[in-house]
């Protein structure tokens, strides 16, 4: 989908963008707000597809001022909007490591050819497809949003945008491409996605722990570095331990699952509390 264009309504403002500035809203109401994160690119051609909740402040601050670089380059709308995805989606000094120990740790990279995770923002970039359940900067109170998914169907500001920004995006991929959500609520997403016949249920490995700095110790928890008594008595990663390695265990089985020619076979029911639960 190259023939994107970024937003007609944000490309002065993009030119000239630096953390800390005026906000690109979108979309706002007493409580909710949205800002322009330059993410429109779909990668048609992904085997993968990586779902978050919603770009985070440190990706918004990338993807803006990477576009406004290559703006003041000159480049067609399309090749800045494919840039931009590559170099910012899931960006930042702790989420992309994370998410990458976590695909090497779960062998992720063996349904996709093999290799290693970091490969996929760098000459392998070709094989992902990074979205988010709300495609722009979703910010609850002036603080990122990281709430369920039955949030984001209840307030208008966020489900507008997953209606018009994230559903119809999802035709434009492989019927064969497998998907992952970042927590049950992007997992609860492509759920409803498949109810809606806009993916293939069965392509649904499962979530992944959020990665984010927010998330605390979750990542080390869900790869079983870590147990529940390691953690200190008022961390609030002890009460998502329970669903955060049952989720862990379940990807793992739809991993094992997938048969050599890409195929999954033996997939647990998509409705099952494993793909759901607020961790």
């Amino acid at each position: 989908m190259d023939n994107l264009a970024l937003a007609d309504a944000f490309r002065d403002a993009l030119v000239n963008y630096r953390k800390g500035g005026a906000p690109l809203t979108v979309d706002s109401d007493d409580r909710y707000s949205l800002e322009y994160v330059p993410f429109e690119h779909v990668n048609a051609e992904a085997k993968l597809v990586i779902v978050g909740i919603t770009p985070g402040p440190i990706q918004r601050d990338e993807a803006c001022e990477e576009a406004g670089g290559l703006l003041r380059r000159g480049l067609p709308d399309g090749e800045i909007l494919r840039r931009v995805k590559k170099f910012a989606a899931f960006g930042g000094p702790v989420m992309r490591p994370n998410l990458e120990r976590m695909i090497d740790a779960l062998g992720i990279m063996d349904l996709v050819g093999g290799g290693h995770a970091a490969e996929l923002w760098e000459g392998r970039s070709h094989l992902l497809h990074a979205t988010s359940v709300v495609p722009h900067a979703a910010f609850d109170k002036g603080k990122p949003f990281a709430g369920s998914f039955e949030e984001v169907q209840r307030v208008e500001v966020l489900r507008r945008s997953f209606e018009r920004d994230f559903l119809p995006t999802l035709r434009h991929l492989r019927r064969d491409a497998y998907f992952i959500g970042l927590g049950p609520t992007p997992a609860a997403a492509l759920s409803l996605a498949a109810s809606k016949g806009l993916i293939d249920r069965s392509r649904i490995l499962g979530w992944l722990a959020h990665p984010s700095k927010s998330g605390g110790s979750q990542v080390s928890i869900y790869l079983g570095e870590k147990n529940v008594a390691e953690l200190k008595e008022r961390d609030p990663v002890r009460y998502r331990a329970d669903a955060l390695v049952a989720a862990a265990a379940a990807l793992r089985g739809r991993i094992n699952a997938a048969t050599p020619d890409g195929c999954m076979t033996a997939l647990a029911n998509p409705t099952n509390d494993v793909l759901t639960a607020n961790p």
